[in-house]
């Protein structure tokens, strides 16, 4: 960080790459998952776990997975690379302390807080508590950012404009 850079948004665009490479790495599993019975995986995966296949929720689950097919994961993969391209450009801009990345993650990032609400609703974990803390945090440190940077550069231009004298 030899650049005078702010902490939270060098964290923010690392964390924005992260996602970006475990997305990309959730696409090309779904794509090795097409030609495959995912059932007979996930009953392996049982076995080997030493877990009871007659178990409630494992029949459950391998109902759920039974029901996905080639063109499902293809679809699945092409949104996950899709939504790891939106990351990257975002976490890149973030890097390089670019002000439309700054813009872009506030959007990008305010845009599923509803949807988490939702899913509070419905079902609260620990784990989506956090998510949502944790995105709310970002969105008003971006703003925060945004909006001091903003007043700075205006304060800048005030005192670089008075310090001007008119020719007489």
């Amino acid at each position: 960080m030899a650049q005078n850079r702010p902490l939270g948004l060098f964290l923010i665009s690392l964390f924005k790459l992260g996602k970006a490479g475990l997305l990309v790495v959730l696409g090309i599993g779904a794509l090795n998952l097409v030609d495959r019975d995912i059932g007979d995986l996930f009953m392996l995966l049982i076995s080997r776990l030493h877990i009871d296949a007659e178990n409630r929720l494992v029949q459950q689950i391998l109902l759920q997975l039974n029901l996905i097919d080639a063109h499902m994961l293809r679809e699945i993969s092409l949104g996950t690379f899709i939504f790891a391209a939106v990351l990257l450009v975002e976490g890149s801009g973030l890097f390089f302390q670019q002000v439309w990345a700054e813009f872009m993650a506030v959007i990008e990032t305010a845009i599923f807080i509803p949807f988490e609400i939702k899913g509070i609703i419905h079902h609260s974990t620990t784990a989506r508590g956090m998510l949502l803390f944790v995105n709310i945090a970002v969105v008003l440190y971006l703003l925060y950012f945004i909006l001091r940077k903003n007043r700075l550069s205006r304060l800048e231009l005030s005192a670089a404009s008075s310090s001007v004298q008119p020719e007489e």
